[in-house]
């Protein structure tokens, strides 16, 4: 019987579950008046959000043409197909949870001293934040096969051009096939009206994983390790005035090769 985790009945309410995933949870939920309070209470900020910030969900139309001048999400990419982390009430579902908020910046914190890293304590909170929002978006869209990235393999150069200029920067697509992982395409997701490139990755028998690159204001750091939970793990470091992540169902030897990876690719090492 499936499970009805916040991060899915989050994915429920926003539209982003396919047909048949959406039924299931659809009659859980009409079984179980917790979940339905808690829809309501999804639903209800939605249209907070929506009163005040515009209609701001992803569809299904062409690709958004729109980004500022600094690199920031206009409104047309957020009406097409962006993906959202926040503000949305994802973030205040996934960020509030003391499970996963609580586990997340106890081992950032923990890892940043651990490594020597000297960053502020708020930064700190908000990056550990920010990667339990990562890690619980990642864990829901893995699950979704068939819609995985927005824009497939097959158009690299166009995902290497579009994401590339939604970051100001040449970016070209890491080849991670020596470790097993094909790529797949890329999604365009958004944190705060940022742009963030998200490379999606798959293995035979193996959950998918990202390469998600955003613009960061943070000073250079070599890769800390997150374990929100769930199985999922991010790596994340700072170079070059962009933050770069790991994300997926890993263990820790194989994350931290990978990230090596992407960062000889990008020259960050």
């Amino acid at each position: 019987m499936i499970e009805l985790t916040d991060e899915l009945l989050v994915a429920y309410v926003d539209g982003e579950l396919s047909a048949e995933t959406r039924a299931s949870v659809k009659a859980r939920v009409a079984q179980d008046p917790v979940a339905q309070g808690k829809v309501k209470d999804m639903e209800d900020t939605a249209a907070l959000l929506r009163a005040a910030f515009g209609d701001g969900a992803p569809g299904d139309g062409a690709l958004g043409d729109g980004v500022l001048g600094d690199g920031t999400l206009n409104d047309g990419d957020i009406r097409n197909n962006v993906v959202p982390l926040k503000p949305s009430f994802r973030h205040r579902v996934i960020r509030n949870h003391p499970m996963i908020s609580g586990l997340a910046v106890a081992a950032a914190i923990a890892l940043i001293v651990g490594a020597g890293l000297f960053m502020n304590p708020s930064v700190a909170d908000e990056r550990a934040g920010f990667m339990a929002d990562v890690a619980a978006y990642h864990e829901v869209y893995a699950r979704e096969t068939e819609h995985l990235a927005e824009v497939p393999a097959s158009r690299k150069d166009h995902i290497e051009e579009w994401l590339g200029s939604r970051l100001q920067r040449t970016l070209s697509v890491p080849d991670l096939s020596r470790e097993g992982w094909a790529f797949e395409g890329g999604r365009l997701l958004a944190e705060d009206g940022q742009a963030i490139a998200q490379l999606l990755y798959t293995a035979p028998g193996r959950q998918p994983i990202a390469v998600c690159i955003t613009k960061s204001d943070q000073p250079e750091t070599k890769p800390v390790e997150y374990d929100p939970g769930k199985g999922i793990r991010v790596a994340a470091w700072d170079a070059g005035g962009y933050l770069y992540i790991v994300v997926g169902a890993l263990e820790k030897p194989e994350l931290g090769t990978l990230a090596e990876q992407v960062r000889h690719h990008f020259g960050t090492v």
